[in-house]
């Protein structure tokens, strides 16, 4: 046999084991983080793992860099289901509606990790850009260009800044009619506004 064949498969195997290891503590650090609140210890999802912290400091450096690992993985899956969203919806409205349920659906189900993916990060500011670029296309036919992308990025924050003040508050308002709030604030004023109509007319 090949001495570099067997070098080759011994290092893809490593490779496999080590992104399922990775994503096996991803995952119970996610499981802690639901229960216990954003500022779990690399010991905690050690022994939450039943393994050492040294055996976790040998797939992450170290705690940022296994947060900044859960907080992709976390906005990945959120980015996913949002194009799913924007895939369901026929019309403009439908589609708005699924990417804002799937959103204040997935933030509502566990607050500490919706309060651990939205820290400051490089991994937020995509997740945010990725939304505005959805919200956008859910938007294509509706706007011109310019006022589309605009009104993307004020929608995207809308979302966000509203979900917050919503989980922080005593809810009062219950989740169906925050989100059938947020729907009619983002479209009523855009679509049947008569600038917006004619300045589309003439695009």
């Amino acid at each position: 046999m090949n001495p570099t064949t067997s070098t080759d498969r011994r290092s893809t195997r490593w490779d496999s084991h080590r992104e399922q290891r990775r994503a096996e503590l991803i995952d119970v650090a996610r499981k802690l983080i639901h229960t216990d609140g954003p500022d779990v210890t690399m010991a905690a999802i050690a022994a939450a793992s039943g393994t050492s912290k040294s055996i976790v400091y040998r797939y992450f450096q170290d705690k940022d860099e296994l947060k900044r690992a859960l907080g992709d993985s976390i906005l990945s899956r959120m980015t996913h289901r949002l194009e799913e969203g924007v895939r369901a919806g026929s019309t403009p409205e439908e589609s708005i509606r699924a990417m804002v349920r799937m959103y204040v659906d997935s933030a509502a189900s566990s607050t500490n990790v919706y309060r651990f993916i939205t820290q400051p990060s490089e991994g937020l500011n995509q997740f945010l850009a990725d939304c505005s670029t959805l919200i956008a296309e859910a938007m294509d036919d509706e706007l011109p260009e310019d006022r589309r992308d605009l009104w993307a990025v004020g929608a995207t924050g809308f979302v966000n800044a509203t979900f917050k003040w919503w989980m922080e508050s005593d809810r009062s308002m219950d989740k169906d009619s925050l989100i059938t709030f947020i729907v009619q604030a983002l479209l009523t004023g855009v679509l049947n506004d008569d600038d917006t109509t004619s300045s589309t007319h003439r695009s």
